[in-house]
């Protein structure tokens, strides 16, 4: 098993012979080439696909025959699955958030399957900042995930539900019908929650609901389309700009990272890039941390209100790590 962070089964030449080795029918020089230069780099075409080809060469692994490329081998490569992949999925099945997406007998089946692997690190090694302490949460993690699975299932069928929800210990519960839109995760908050349409009798509103403060869900029949249904109100909308410079795949980062956001983007030049992510004011703290999360990548220019929380938050950073 390989332990290595670094090691030659984690590069482009592998991946490459990999997928050619896998491929189902005959390829032709063309095909070929097509492969490793949508894998590899320029000159990589160079120094494969004569290596692969050669008999002399210790990377022959294609035969000719009518003019078109089989491999010499009988079977298609094996997935490797090295121990650092095992050490961090074994961390992964450490994360109670994995629940929500996965059977208790499923992750049961995989920690036996990676049974005397070690963990990379444990979730209590890590501090998080910027992220408030859910310590009066009024619902129990088991019942979370159920209705995280209730309600995946309600907006994959576009259904209605009735909800009993309650904002705090301190306020009255509330039920009502909703018309569940997507699920998605706090990091602010540290987790899930519902946005959804409140169905009146004659209109709608945005809504949005912590998992952790509804107490129950129940399918309803509806036979009027909450579609037709006028707006009354919907959340109050925000944007921020950004200038983001493309290192460390930063791009590709920011399209998962806020993947949850409508957003714009515009190329500057070959590393700079616009990027305009538009919000809910209610969600403008969250979009800050995430922000922030990007460093020296990514300058907020727009607006200067926005820009001002950026300093004062990097600011009292500095303060907190001064004084430690």
């Amino acid at each position: 098993m390989i332990d290595m962070l670094f090691h030659e089964v984690y590069g482009v030449y592998f991946a490459i012979v990999k997928t050619i080795l896998s491929q189902k029918h005959p390829l032709t020089t063309k095909e070929l080439d097509e492969i490793i230069r949508a894998k590899g780099f320029d000159e990589s075409s160079l120094q494969v696909l004569p290596s692969l080809q050669n008999k002399r060469s210790p990377w022959f692994l294609l035969r000719e025959e009518n003019g078109n490329w089989l491999p010499v081998t009988q079977h298609s490569p094996e997935f490797i699955q090295t121990t650092l992949e095992r050490r961090w999925l074994k961390t992964v099945l450490t994360d109670p958030r994995l629940m929500f997406f996965m059977e208790p007998n499923e992750i049961a089946d995989l920690n036996l399957q990676l049974e005397g692997v070690a963990p990379l690190f444990t979730l209590s090694s890590l501090t998080y900042f910027d992220q408030f302490q859910q310590t009066d949460s009024l619902v129990a993690f088991t019942q979370q995930q159920s209705h995280f699975k209730q309600l995946l299932a309600a907006i994959q069928e576009k259904k209605q539900v009735r909800i009993l929800y309650q904002r705090n210990p301190a306020t009255e519960k509330t039920s009502g019908k909703f018309l569940p839109v997507k699920l998605e995760y706090s990091p602010k908050n540290n987790l899930f929650r519902l946005k959804a349409w409140r169905i009146l009798r004659r209109s709608r509103f945005e809504v949005t609901l912590n998992l952790n403060r509804i107490l129950s869900i129940h399918s309803i029949e509806s036979v009027k389309n909450s579609a037709d249904l006028p707006i009354t109100s919907r959340q109050k909308q925000a944007s921020v700009t950004c200038i983001l410079v493309d290192k460390r795949q930063a791009l590709k980062r920011s399209m998962d990272h806020f993947a949850d956001f409508q957003k714009t983007t515009r190329r500057l030049d070959e590393t700079h890039y616009e990027l305009t992510i538009h919000y809910a004011t209610a969600d403008e703290t969250e979009v800050l941390i995430r922000l922030l999360s990007f460093g020296p990548f990514l300058t907020v220019t727009a607006p200067e209100r926005f820009v001002q929380q950026v300093k004062e938050r990097v600011e009292a950073q500095k303060k907190w790590l001064d004084e430690k």
